[in-house]
Formats: structure tokens, C-alpha cells, sequence
């Protein structure tokens, strides 16, 4: 082998080797989701209400009582810390949210790979997220769409 070549198939390897030594983020799961990796992506602002959405909807969805969150689902929680009425969302499509004034929380149960973004009122993109992620605090208040897959 050329020392050349050699040089450069050593460079890469140790790249490679250093990209996955990386420690990732600390991840902590709601209680019903114990072993999902979830990664808490906020702090507990002073102002957060756990009673911002008592009206909350979401087009053509019910609510329900809070319960794990389904595989293959994005659930979506009227209260802070996966509490509150859960929305189950299952369909790759938009959803619109109403009545959403405040802090809620959210769980991307999908399969492997598949994203949900929070979108504004003109349909652009808020911040999207990946299977496994999830929100304990999220503000969303500037959150009047869900597109998912």
C-alpha cells in the first residue's frame, strides 16, 4: 500500500473513530416510556402554567386520558411533564392545533428516522424532530401546525 494512501485511510478511520466516541446528550424518559430515548430538549421557565391549555384541540383528533404513548404515534400533552389530555397523532399529514396558548409537552413515538415539525401560522417550520425525541416543556403558543413523517 502506497504510505500516501495509507496516510489517508488512517485519517479517516481515526475521524470516524473520534464522530463515535462523542458522548451523546443526557436522555431521561416519561414515566409510562420507561427505556425510550428521549432526550429533554428544555428547562422549567419560571412562567410555566400547567393550565395554559384547558381548550386545547387538535383538528379531527379527540384527547384522551394520559397513557403511554403508542408506537408508531406523536402524542402531544396539554400539560408540562407529559401530563394533562394526550392527543394521539398516527396519520403522515398536517394536523391543526387550536386553542394551544402555553406550555405542553410532546413525544415523537414514530418508527426509526421519521420527523415531526412544529409549524406557524404560515406553515413555517418552528423546529422539527426525529423518533425519540421529546419535549417535557414546550411553549406552544407560536405552534399552530404538526406535520409528521
Amino acid at each position: 500500500m502506497k504510505p500516501k494512501l495509507r496516510v489517508v485511510l488512517i485519517a479517516a478511520f481515526a475521524a470516524l473513530l473520534a464522530t463515535l466516541a462523542v458522548p451523546s446528550a443526557a436522555t431521561a424518559a416519561p414515566a409510562d416510556h420507561q427505556g425510550a430515548a428521549i432526550a429533554a430538549q428544555s428547562t422549567n421557565p419560571a412562567n410555566v402554567s400547567t393550565a395554559d391549555n384547558p381548550n386545547a384541540g387538535i383538528s379531527g383528533v379527540s384527547s384522551q386520558a394520559v397513557g403511554p404513548c403508542p408506537y408508531t404515534a406523536v402524542c402531544v400533552y396539554t400539560d408540562t411533564y407529559f401530563a394533562g389530555r394526550m392527543f394521539v397523532l398516527y396519520q403522515c399529514r398536517w394536523y391543526s392545533l387550536t386553542n394551544w396558548n402555553g406550555w405542553g409537552s410532546i413525544y415523537n413515538h414514530q418508527t426509526p428516522y421519521a420527523w415531526a415539525d412544529l409549524m406557524d401560522q404560515n406553515r413555517n417550520p418552528i423546529r422539527g424532530f426525529v423518533a425519540g425525541e421529546a419535549w417535557e416543556v414546550l411553549d406552544f403558543s407560536p405552534v399552530w401546525y404538526i406535520r409528521m413523517c
